[in-house]
């Protein structure tokens, strides 16, 4: 027991001191991600919208439409993939809301947005009838634009179910001569000449272009068109070119477009090889020689020469060999001087 005049010693806890203040770590990236799926899919299961509310939706989902990150790649699949049928059918009717379609073109036109676009066709009868429809308001437009017509377009033509794809035949064909005459119209005729899933409109196509082969083989895209025609339609496709381009043989063969499609004539079949051949015996001889000399429409004559059948090729012998010695001087006709020299 201490004693009374002892002092007592108070101990007093140890306060450990209070740690720093840390700042609040930020949101994870995937978190951000959730929040940012989660709010565009409130925008798209809503059933009304006020014109602000609807223009904040869509610009949101051009946004990740048109994206070329990887993370609003994931979050377009994932915003789809979470939508049921009814959802996933109103928010294709609001990307192609008339009068404009203007979100829907926005999109379509981008490169990464015509993949996206490409990835609804297809899942719903209902939602492709929407897209169709847009598709059909601005044909020639969209069928002359590299994304919309590679990836778009063309895709709803293989997938859509059968009165879609009647409609789009139809404006496949109202077009097709006009389409022909452009860039990215002819590389999209000329694929749709070539793929079996578009057997169901190739005959009517081939047709349209036969009937109009004179006016496009004298066009600077139209001309790929029809060569492609004359390698990769049927016999009678062919035989209709050769009827609509005689008597323009001759003055085809000197353009550089026109040779090929004469090239073709002459090696595809007898029939239009004849009509070749004789029209080029029609020429005077000067008109011939000018052919065989020239840049070239010395190919022209030169495959004539090569693939022509024994009567008809003694006749285009016989039409040249006097102009032998000019045939000879010209770089151009060299290895025609030849076959002609090589002839007993």
């Amino acid at each position: 027991m201490a004693n009374g005049g002892d002092s007592i010693k108070q101990e007093h806890p140890t306060v450990p001191p209070r740690p720093p203040p840390t700042a609040t770590p930020p949101p994870r990236e995937t978190d951000l991600a959730d929040d940012k799926a989660q709010s565009l899919l409130n925008s798209l299961r809503s059933t009304s919208f006020t014109p602000q509310e609807y223009e904040t939706c869509m610009r949101s989902l051009t946004s990740v439409m048109t994206s070329s990150e990887d993370e609003d790649e994931a979050l377009f699949q994932e915003v789809i993939s979470k939508l049921n049928e009814t959802e996933f059918w109103r928010m294709v009717g609001l990307l192609t809301l008339k009068p404009d379609d203007r979100y829907f073109l926005e999109i379509a036109r981008n490169k990464n947005g015509s993949i996206r676009l490409h990835k609804l066709l297809g899942k719903s009868d209902n939602a492709d009838a929407l897209i169709c429809v847009a598709i059909l308001r601005h044909f020639f437009h969209a069928m002359t634009d590299k994304n919309v017509s590679y990836v778009v377009a063309i895709q709803g033509m293989r997938v859509f179910r059968h009165d879609k794809k009647r409609a789009m035949r139809d404006q496949l064909l109202h077009h097709a001569v006009s389409l022909a005459r452009t860039r990215h119209g002819s590389i999209m005729l000329r694929a749709i000449i070539t793929d079996d899933d578009f057997e169901y409109c190739r005959h009517c196509l081939l047709g349209k272009l036969a009937y109009n082969a004179l006016l496009l083989s004298y066009d600077a895209y139209g001309t790929s068109v029809v060569q492609h025609a004359l390698e990769h339609g049927a016999l009678r496709s062919t035989r209709n070119i050769s009827v609509r381009l005689r008597g323009h043989y001759a003055e085809l063969s000197f353009t550089e477009g026109g040779r090929h499609i004469v090239e073709k004539l002459l090696e595809r079949d007898e029939e239009t090889e004849a009509l070749v051949v004789e029209e080029l015996l029609k020429c005077q001889g000067d008109e011939l020689v000018k052919l065989a000399t020239s840049v070239y429409g010395h190919f022209v004559v030169e495959k004539a020469l090569k693939v022509t059948r024994v009567d008809l090729f003694k006749g285009l012998v016989n039409k040249l060999k006097p102009f032998l010695p000019l045939l000879r001087t010209s770089p151009q006709s060299t290895t025609i001087a030849e076959i002609l020299e090589s002839v007993r």
